[in-house]
C-alpha cells in the first residue's frame, strides 16, 4: 500500500453540520471533496429529535462502515462523543472551528433575544454576506444560508445555544489522528477553544485558514485541499501551517 494513501478505499466521509442542523451550507465543500475522489456524504442533525438521538442513529447507520468524521462549530462536541464511545470504526476526525465548552459569553444573549435574530439578521445582505462568509460571500452561498435557516425552528437554534452553555470537557481522551482547522477571523468561537481540543485529543494536527466562522463556506477549496492532504496523508511540512 502507498504511505501516501492510507484511509481505507472503501472509508466514507461524514460531514456533520453546524449549528443550523441542515446541511445545506456543506453543499459546496462535499461537491469539492467529490471532484477529488471522495466519498462523502452530508448527515442532517434536524430531522432528529436531539442530538443523543442523531448520535445513535449514526452509530446504527454506519456500524459496518470505515469512517472519516468532518464536523464543523456544534458538531465537534457530538463527533468528539462519537469517537469517545467507540462504537463506530472512525479512522481520522476533520474539525473545524468548534468546541468543547461553552465557546464564548454571547451564548447568553439567547436568554434575552428571539432566535429569528439568527434565522434573519438585521443587516443588508452584503453586510451580512461578508459577515458571514468572508470574502468567499457570494449568492449561491447566501442562498444556501436562507435555505438552511428556513430548514432550522426558533426552538432548535434555542436547544443547542442552552446546550453548549452546559458543555464540560470530556475526561476520556480521543486516540484518532485529529485535524483542527481554525478559522483566523472567527469571533463566534475565539482562538482559545482549541485548547480544549488540545487536552483531550493526543494526536491532534492544527491549519489555520484566513477567514470567518463559516470557514468551511467561505474558505471551501482551502478546506477540500487540507482535509485531502490529511486523509490522503502527503507530506505537509511542519505540524502546524499558517495560509493566510
Amino acid at each position: 500500500m502507498s504511505p501516501f494513501h492510507t484511509m481505507n478505499k472503501n472509508s466514507l466521509i461524514i460531514l456533520m453540520p453546524g449549528m443550523d442542523g441542515s446541511g445545506f451550507l456543506y453543499q459546496p465543500l462535499s461537491r469539492l471533496l467529490t471532484q477529488k475522489g471522495l466519498d462523502n456524504t452530508i448527515e442532517p442533525l434536524n430531522p432528529h429529535q436531539d442530538k443523543h438521538a442523531y448520535t445513535q442513529y449514526l452509530e446504527q447507520k454506519y456500524r459496518d462502515n470505515n469512517l472519516v468524521l468532518v464536523a464543523e462549530s456544534y458538531a465537534g462536541h457530538i463527533a468528539t462523543q462519537l469517537a469517545i464511545r467507540g462504537n463506530l470504526h472512525i479512522e481520522k476526525l476533520i474539525i473545524m472551528a468548534s468546541f468543547l465548552e461553552n465557546p464564548t459569553k454571547l451564548t447568553e444573549l439567547e436568554k434575552y433575544f428571539s432566535m429569528n435574530i439568527i434565522k434573519k439578521p438585521p443587516l443588508p445582505e452584503k453586510a451580512l454576506a461578508k459577515a458571514l462568509f468572508g470574502k468567499g460571500g457570494n449568492d449561491e452561498l447566501m442562498a444556501l444560508f436562507k435555505q438552511a435557516m428556513q430548514d432550522v425552528t426558533e426552538q432548535q437554534l434555542a436547544g443547542r445555544i442552552k446546550d453548549m452553555r452546559t458543555l464540560t470537557l470530556p475526561t476520556q481522551k480521543v486516540n484518532q489522528k485529529t485535524l483542527y482547522i481554525q478559522a483566523t477571523d472567527d469571533w463566534l468561537v475565539p482562538a482559545k477553544n482549541l485548547k480544549s481540543y488540545q487536552q483531550c485529543f493526543e494526536n491532534l494536527t492544527v491549519k489555520k485558514l484566513k477567514g470567518t466562522h463559516l470557514i468551511a463556506q467561505g474558505n471551501a477549496q482551502e478546506c477540500a485541499n487540507l482535509i485531502d492532504d490529511f486523509i490522503k496523508k502527503r507530506p505537509a511540512g511542519v505540524a502546524t501551517r499558517i495560509l493566510l
